[in-house]
């Protein structure tokens, strides 16, 4: 998937589409060829869970970034079996990804990377307000919309 434009890439540390910067430097022709089953796969990865879309890991590694790229759901045991960040204890933790360093729980480093740089997003569906934890958009939606 390396150097797909479909895959989110890290640039100062905040994600864009590499898609619309591709177009924007106009090095890629308008494909004309763009067809209904192409329209259909765009649609489809855009309505991908975030947790199932490709991302790059931004972790810093000996000699630069591992900039993997895998889905969002993977990056736990990419954490783990790459980067060594594995244990679920209280021992403070540096976090490791490019332009971060915040210190926390080693058990929090997981979900530290999923919200903050993979950039985990839930939009509840009633009222379009984004959350960074399914559990969170969980306990909105029986709070604010169960009479819905």
């Amino acid at each position: 998937m390396e150097g797909s434009p479909w895959v989110l890439s890290l640039q100062d540390s905040v994600y864009h589409l590499t898609l619309i910067q591709i177009m924007a430097a106009s090095s890629y022709p308008y494909n004309y060829d763009f067809n209904d089953e192409d329209q259909e796969r765009l649609v489809h990865y855009a309505t991908l869970p975030p947790d199932q879309k490709p991302h790059q890991c931004g972790w810093l590694v000996t000699g630069g970034v591992c900039g993997a790229v895998l889905p969002g759901e993977s990056f736990p045991v990419h954490l783990r079996e790459a980067h060594g960040v594995f244990g679920n204890d209280k021992t403070k933790f540096k976090c490791e990804w490019i332009g971060c360093g915040l210190q926390m729980n080693k058990e929090s480093v997981g979900r530290h990377v999923a919200e903050s740089h993979l950039l985990y997003r839930y939009p509840c569906a009633y009222c379009g307000e984004l959350f960074s934890r399914k559990n969170t958009l969980n306990g909105h939606l029986r709070k604010k919309h169960m009479s819905e």
